[in-house]
């Protein structure tokens, strides 16, 4: 789906800039950006989204982002309200692709280097003892360095993630959005409106109407920006909430199907367990031991 161009620093003359979030809730939009991205997340919990991909975060998510993949961070609904003990929190690193040069891509021996940036272009989410040790050189980076030691650190870390085997890409190989400015409010709106409204099903008329078009050429616009049909949408972005109310542990199962939106417990499971990999009984019982 179509996405936001977001400014991050025409002036930037470092390695690169270093931000530290701490808003009611993260970006509001799905967005794009020409330079490479690091987040993460020190607190907060929703639904990511990159390319086609959706799954849930929480503290400790760290995804390394390539130049202008969409993606965004969809809080739950308590960062929402209007008084909220909720905040989310970041980390988050931006830097050119060709920070240093473009010579010194073609270098023999970057090849882990070159793989890390193609593979960055899906979206790469960091796991395991990788994953911890990235955090904690993330955690240590100074925006106040001088450059050299900015580069140093800058390079430790990309270093680190190309020699890391604990990681998974999120967007499909197939994904490809055209990142054209002038629609993207169109699919915003659209967006927002089934994300704040999934629970009510709304119609494909109704979301159609959103986008200005008849219900046939948007079911073709939409599949054809998000790789996904409105219906399977719908079902992800249900699925994904049932997740957190399934970790919170205050519902009973069958409760909780209906709270997302479904009206047929058998229907429930079954998309749970296509999307998911498991029943929501399993999931439930999976993300307790854990905790």
């Amino acid at each position: 789906m179509k996405a936001l161009l977001k400014i991050i620093n025409k002036e930037q003359q470092d390695v690169f800039q270093l931000m530290k979030v701490c808003e009611p809730h993260f970006f509001p939009a799905l967005h794009f950006h020409p330079e490479c991205e690091i987040m993460l997340v020190l607190k907060g919990t929703g639904i990511r989204f990159v390319g086609d991909s959706m799954e849930r975060f929480q503290a400790g998510d760290l995804v390394f982002y390539g130049r202008d993949i969409p993606h965004f961070y969809q809080n739950d609904r308590s960062f929402y309200q209007p008084v909220s003990a909720s905040a989310a929190q970041a980390i988050v690193v931006y830097f050119k692709e060709d920070f240093l040069g473009k010579e010194f891509w073609e270098l023999p021996k970057n090849v882990q280097l070159k793989k890390l940036f193609t593979n960055s272009k899906r979206g790469i989410k960091f796991t395991g003892k990788s994953k911890i040790e990235l955090e904690r050189q993330i955690k240590r980076l100074d925006d106040h360095k001088d450059s050299l030691a900015k580069l140093i650190d800058l390079l430790s870390i990309l270093q680190a993630m190309a020699n890391s085997k604990e990681y998974e890409l999120l967007s499909s190989r197939g994904f490809v959005l055209p990142v054209e400015e002038d629609e993207c409010k169109r699919m915003n709106d659209v967006y927002q409106y089934i994300i704040n409204r999934y629970v009510h099903n709304p119609s494909l008329e109704e979301v159609s109407a959103i986008a200005n078009m008849s219900p046939s050429a948007f079911c073709r616009y939409f599949k054809q920006h998000s790789n996904k049909t409105y219906t399977q949408f719908l079902n992800e972005i249900k699925i994904g909430n049932a997740c957190k109310l399934l970790m919170d542990n205050k519902l009973p199962i069958s409760q909780i199907c209906f709270e997302v939106g479904f009206n047929n417990f058998t229907h429930f499971n079954g998309q749970f367990r296509r999307i998911i990999g498991v029943t929501p009984s399993q999931y439930q019982r999976q993300h307790l031991a854990l905790s």
